[in-house]
């Protein structure tokens, strides 16, 4: 019994420690927290809700109020701290509907462990929200598909936003290098290999 529980308590401290090493790698853990928790809490209510309730109802509100703050959480904050991204909709007079983004090109305090954490936290949940999808379609669960549609929706909706938010982010900084290329009479293959590089280091 003894060497079990000294066993135990020397795997709980390599976990832990893991976990302090990963923490360490990124320089805003709290969003990062945030950034995967809702998503987290939200999936875990769908698979295992049904153990503690047995009401459809409950269990469907909870999930969407976790799948609300994630979207909210993503939109306004990590997405922010983390990759340095902004991005909104806006409906004009005409009822046209326009896009809005910003992008903190300079000073970003991120780490490239930030930059992964934000990236497969936006789509690792979608796609598992869809395979569970295509499982509730298998089993005719027709119930649940209103839920599921939920969450794609909302995780949809952010993984549209940053992605068009960064390649508007890659598109400017390319045309201000350019810019510049032309203003200091660089040649042309300069030019393209400077604003290829620019690219690419911006880039997914």
């Amino acid at each position: 019994m003894g060497f079990g529980g000294g066993a135990d308590e020397d795997d709980t401290r390599g976990l832990l420690g893991r976990a302090q090493d990963f923490a360490a790698g990124l320089k805003h853990p709290v969003p990062a927290l945030f950034h995967m928790l809702f998503k987290v809490m939200a999936l875990a209510t769908y698979l295992f809700g049904s153990w503690f309730s047995d009401s459809f109802v409950n269990i469907f509100v909870c999930c969407v109020l976790l799948l609300a703050f994630d979207f909210w959480t993503v939109k306004n904050v990590t997405g922010r701290l983390m990759v340095g991204l902004r991005w909104w909709s806006e409906v004009d007079e005409g009822g046209n509907t326009l896009w809005r983004f910003e992008a903190q090109e300079e000073g970003l305090q991120s780490t490239a462990l930030d930059v992964g954490v934000f990236w497969v936290g936006l789509f690792a949940p979608f796609l598992a929200w869809f395979l569970l999808g295509i499982g509730s379609m298998f089993r005719l669960s027709f119930d649940w598909l209103l839920l599921i549609a939920t969450a794609l929706a909302l995780s949809g909706a952010n993984i549209v936003g940053y992605v068009r938010c960064k390649k508007d982010a890659r598109s400017r900084i390319t045309s201000g290098l350019q810019g510049v290329v032309a203003r200091t009479g660089m040649n042309k293959f300069m030019g393209q290999a400077i604003t290829s590089a620019a690219g690419s280091a911006f880039g997914m």
